[in-house]
């Protein structure tokens, strides 16, 4: 780099910014301590995607919410361009349109994020449930725990407390 370019974009000279590169690599312990904490997030975030493949009909909640989210964006490239190629008195209500089919491509792919979200609050709420009440007994043929109608009121009772 010549000297006119580096006054001109205000730039520290080469040598400057070539040391200042070596001197932030991390080191060898800092680089496998990152590593250790990536790989356990990727642990978690797999053991909750098992968790997910046991519940019925979250799959097809996505893919239908992928479905609408890929259609509003086609239909929102195809408005911009038919848009470009309008008077600009109708440009603006074409635009506008555009904008709505984006928000309505953020609003099905925020639906499948809810949907997980709430399902593994109710992955939670029931494994304290769970251990709140000491049972394990008592299930079905699906594998869910039975209730009776006293025993509810009794555990709603002792969380109200």
């Amino acid at each position: 780099m010549t000297k006119k370019l580096e006054e001109e974009f205000n730039l520290p000279p080469i040598e400057e910014a070539l040391a200042k590169e070596n001197d932030e690599t991390p080191s060898i312990e800092d680089t496998k301590a990152e590593i250790v904490k990536v790989e356990d997030a990727i642990s978690v975030s797999e053991k909750i995607n098992m968790a997910f493949k046991e519940v019925k009909g979250l799959e097809e909640h996505e893919g239908e919410m992928n479905d609408i989210a890929k259609e509003a964006i086609d239909s929102y490239k195809k408005l911009m361009s038919l848009g470009m190629n309008v008077s600009d008195m109708a440009a603006g209500k074409v635009f506008a349109e555009a904008s709505n089919m984006l928000k309505i491509a953020l609003d099905a792919s925020d639906s499948k994020v809810k949907g997980k979200l709430q399902q593994v609050d109710l992955m939670i709420k029931k494994a304290r449930l769970d251990n709140n009440t000491g049972r394990s007994g008592d299930t079905n043929a699906d594998g869910n725990i039975v209730y009776d109608r006293n025993e509810l009121l009794k555990i709603m009772n002792k969380n109200d407390k």
